[in-house]
């Protein structure tokens, strides 16, 4: 933190899909240490939808919310956005697996298609690598993701639709 940050109270806040995510820093005694913040609020927005508002902070909602926390921390810290874009494709695949996931429902072969149609989609605007993306965006190991894409390409195959392949 600037000298500046070190002499008060520091606030950041994000909004992230119906929560607001608030961290708070109070003076650090002039350590000039990283840290993440001492105090952090998450709470539902006044705009929430009504199925974000019937489940509240949830453990998923946890999770994705330590991300914010991140990149919070570096901004408390006036750290360099290093890999600010893998940041925004992080946040991309996140949404987009999201918003395949509430158009689909709850269909037990979901998760792979929708791993497929987002890895598609990045082969098509030319990310340089695709899988290595999803695998840091869901957490999963890249070997696991191959067989989930397998999978998918299996199930279109047998269904009747043809993916593009593309790895």
């Amino acid at each position: 933190m600037s000298q500046e940050n070190r002499d008060r109270a520091v606030e950041l806040s994000r909004e992230d899909e119906g929560y607001v995510i608030t961290a708070r820093w109070y003076n650090d005694g002039g350590s000039h240490e990283i840290s993440g913040p001492d105090e952090v609020i998450i709470r539902l927005a006044y705009d929430a939808a009504p199925e974000i508002r019937q489940w509240g902070v949830t453990s998923a909602v946890l999770h994705r919310m330590g991300r914010q926390v991140d990149d919070m921390v570096a901004e408390a810290h006036e750290m360099p956005s290093v890999g600010a874009s893998q940041v925004m494709v992080r946040r991309y695949i996140e949404g987009r697996l999201a918003k395949l996931a509430k158009a689909r429902g709850t269909t037990a072969g979901g998760f792979e298609s929708d791993l497929l149609t987002v890895f598609e989609d990045l082969t098509g605007r030319g990310h340089a690598d695709p899988l290595g993306v999803l695998a840091m965006a869901t957490g999963r190991p890249r070997t696991d993701l191959d067989q989930l894409l397998d999978v998918a390409r299996q199930r279109n195959d047998h269904d009747g639709r043809r993916s593009s392949g593309a790895q």
